[in-house]
């Protein structure tokens, strides 16, 4: 089976080097059933790269339509059977290839993805900070299957799946009309995308036996994470309107508007979250959050003022969207 590898990124030229270097040289899948395609959004040409891997196919997207765009370009020039989407900081585990085409071929009308854990040496560096820490223990948390819906030992059944290691044959890809552009920000466009394929009877399978190795070297800092939580939530309110199930959670009712029968606990944080989450107060929390870091105030502490300017980007971001939307 012929693989079309398709990888968006925008201004991670190292890390994208990274995920670039150990597809060449470290996967076992058969370098002439390989395609490998990045789609840049960003502005560097990647020149080192062309120079450093002929067959790597670079194609600039410049910002049309997000990653679910970049997504949809590169697929468009694909020649594989199959499309293996990756982000451009997954190292791809020896194996993980072959695991989408072995599965491919016993699942035909599917969508797969692999799971991943932290990169070791990443590890290690965030165990140095109490915001790693903080990250580690309670951010991006490593897929995990549900134990009521295996279907084989390590595979299990989804509602949704990510798009950091997710396959799909070409055909059904068209078929399905690609992801959907309406989606500015990476976030839940993948989600989308996958609920609307389950919607048309495919399976959704999450192959814990396909493990990568997740490479956020360059975003495990506060502020980076913050506005990665403001941007990547905004489609959140368009995926309600798509798949209404998902206004059943606390992501959505507890920061739409204060509705007429919500509880007096939700009114009050809902009023909470709207005063302290202006642009001034914003800045005085994170300075204070600084200063705390500063004076080894110590993790039980941070990490409340951590988890406190997480939900308050998070409610920026869909508030922006939803005021918008409506």
């Amino acid at each position: 089976m012929m693989v079309s590898l398709i990888i968006p990124t925008k201004n991670r030229p190292l890390i994208l080097e990274a995920t670039i270097d150990n597809l060449f040289n470290c996967s076992k899948f058969p370098a002439h059933q390989l395609e490998v395609i990045v789609v840049n959004d960003g502005k560097e040409e990647l020149s080192q790269l062309r120079q450093k891997y002929e067959t790597l196919k670079i194609i600039q997207n410049q910002g049309k339509g997000g990653a679910a765009g970049a997504r949809n370009t590169g697929a468009a020039v694909a020649t594989g059977d199959l499309l293996l989407f990756i982000d451009d900081d997954i190292l791809v585990g020896e194996d993980s290839i072959h695991r989408h085409c072995t599965l491919h071929t016993e699942y035909p009308k599917a969508l797969i993805s692999g799971a991943w854990i932290h990169n070791p040496d990443l590890v290690i560096q965030m165990k140095g900070t109490p915001f790693g820490r903080y990250k580690l223990k309670n951010d991006y948390l490593a897929s995990h299957g549900d134990p009521q819906k295996v279907l084989k030992p390590g595979l299990f059944w989804a509602e949704a799946l990510a798009s950091f290691n997710l396959s799909v044959l070409k055909s059904d890809f068209t078929a399905l009309g690609g992801f959907n552009t309406e989606f500015q920000y990476a976030g839940c466009e993948d989600q989308e995308f996958t609920m609307r394929a389950k919607a048309n009877n495919f399976l959704l399978l999450l192959d814990m036996n396909n493990i990568n190795l997740h490479n956020e070297v360059d975003r495990a800092d506060m502020k980076k994470w913050l506005m990665r939580q403001y941007t990547g939530v905004q489609g959140f309110p368009l995926l309600c309107e798509l798949f209404p199930f998902n206004k059943q959670g606390a992501l959505y009712f507890e920061n739409i508007p204060i509705q007429r029968n919500d509880s007096l606990r939700i009114k009050v944080k809902k009023s909470i979250k709207f005063w302290l989450s202006g642009s001034l107060t914003l800045a005085l929390i994170t300075g204070i959050t600084r200063l705390l870091e500063g004076v080894n105030a110590g993790d039980r502490l941070l990490f409340r003022c951590y988890s406190a300017l997480c939900g308050l980007y998070l409610y920026k971001g869909f508030r922006l969207s939803f005021d918008q939307e409506k």
